[in-house]
């Protein structure tokens, strides 16, 4: 259902409404970007761990590709990543994988 989305969006015609295209000419390296960092994520999420790669992927996608300041990427990165934890280890007891920080046995 969402390839279909991405379709229709991607051969819309330019002339309806008055919002901008998703997939307009600027933000073809922007998609290419966030695509090949969530394939990383994936495939570094067993070594390095859940942690450490949720942080540098959200510093990456509000930092890089946002361009937001350094302090809102900062906050955001931090919380989001805390909140998440949080969420899947404690609450939903779900085992994420600890990779570099196993040690720490949190």
């Amino acid at each position: 259902m969402s390839l279909v989305v991405l379709i229709r969006a991607w051969v819309g015609k330019k002339g309806e409404g008055s919002q901008p295209a998703i997939f307009g000419r600027q933000n073809i390296p922007k998609i290419i970007f966030v695509l090949i960092s969530l394939f990383l994520y994936a495939l570094l999420m067993e070594t390095v761990g859940f942690i450490p790669v949720t942080l540098l992927l959200f510093i990456f996608l509000l930092g890089i590709i946002e361009k937001r300041k350094w302090y809102f990427t900062a906050f955001v990165s931090i919380v989001v990543t805390v909140i998440s934890y949080l969420i899947f280890e404690i609450w939903l007891q779900s085992q994420l994988p600890k990779g570099w920080l196993d040690f720490l046995r949190f």
